[in-house]
């Protein structure tokens, strides 16, 4: 129901091509809101999906030690 109100008000503004063009740039990756980041993360940790290459976690521990010692 919001999505269609939000689209009949840009209707006024926008073409329905550059309407269509903003909605797929809002669901991109970049535009994601932290928390919904997090709960995506989470999902992925929970489900033993999320994979952490060990190399790259050694490589921050060992910069991150450099810096402050």
């Amino acid at each position: 129901m919001f999505k269609k109100r939000l689209r009949d008000v840009l209707k006024k503004y926008l073409t329905d091509e550059e309407i269509d063009k903003l909605e797929r740039m809002l669901s991109e990756d970049k535009y994601m809101t932290r928390r919904e980041k997090i709960n995506r993360i989470k999902k992925l940790i929970e489900n033993g999906e999320y994979d952490i290459p060990p190399e790259k976690v050694a490589e921050k521990m060992i910069e991150f030690f450099k810096k402050y010692s």
